[in-house]
């Protein structure tokens, strides 16, 4: 293949730096492009402004286009980013519930329960893709590839540590409300940066985690 035409392919190490980057920033932009309101959810902004909302869809659909095309090293990997990148755009396109609560009946809507249910099956294909991350990192002989290994596991604990933070207070079995108001949105955000961290560790084109010898093998492969 021609070598100009590979130069202007994005090769899936720049596409995790990028997808790192706006799971990292999406949390604070949905903030700030809310203005006058401590959103207790990043999902809340979907209904507080045009921006915000154009912006929280916007990047879910980045996210979730790069996981359709993300097959990773192994079939499970791939089956596994293509239920991801369901789960991502169903977030997208299926709103929460929490501007009005619940349905006029009193109940759950389905919209809401699908929104629920799609973002934690997106935070843990999310955490189990960082877990995968650290297994490979870690049969690799280098200083680099042992620091990475821990960013990986530390990352998934985190998403994990979060998810479980959300559950004990959805089940009513630890009280938050004395700490702050806005617990789903900090979950939200852990979550998203941990992931954030360890997809843009996973493009190995950080300084210090990455050797030369990957940069370089990088280099030729895009």
């Amino acid at each position: 293949m021609d070598r100009e035409l590979l130069d202007t392919e994005i090769d899936h190490h720049t596409a995790k730096l990028i997808v790192g980057a706006i799971a990292l920033s999406l949390a604070f932009f949905t903030d700030c492009l809310t203005p006058g309101v401590s959103i207790s959810s990043i999902s809340l902004s979907y209904h507080l402004t045009d921006n915000a909302r154009d912006v929280l869809v916007g990047s879910l659909c980045v996210i979730s286009a790069f996981l359709w095309s993300y097959n990773g090293y192994s079939l499970f990997q791939a089956v596994l980013s293509k239920v991801g990148a369901v789960a991502v755009a169903a977030v997208a396109f299926f709103p929460c519930d929490c501007f009005t609560g619940r349905g006029i009946d009193g109940e759950a809507t389905m919209t809401g329960i699908l929104h629920t249910a799609s973002a934690v099956l997106m935070f843990v294909i999310l955490a189990i893709f960082c877990w995968l991350f650290s297994l490979r990192a870690k049969v690799k002989s280098s200083k680099q590839s042992e620091i990475r290994c821990w960013i990986y596991r530390i990352c998934a604990v985190v998403m994990v540590g979060a998810m479980a933070v959300q559950l004990l207070d959805f089940l009513e079995w630890v009280d938050f409300s004395g700490i702050t108001q806005r617990l789903t949105y900090y979950v939200e955000a852990t979550g998203l940066m941990a992931f954030g961290v360890a997809w843009m560790t996973a493009s190995r084109m950080l300084p210090f985690i990455t050797n030369e010898d990957e940069r370089i093998k990088i280099e030729l492969s895009g």
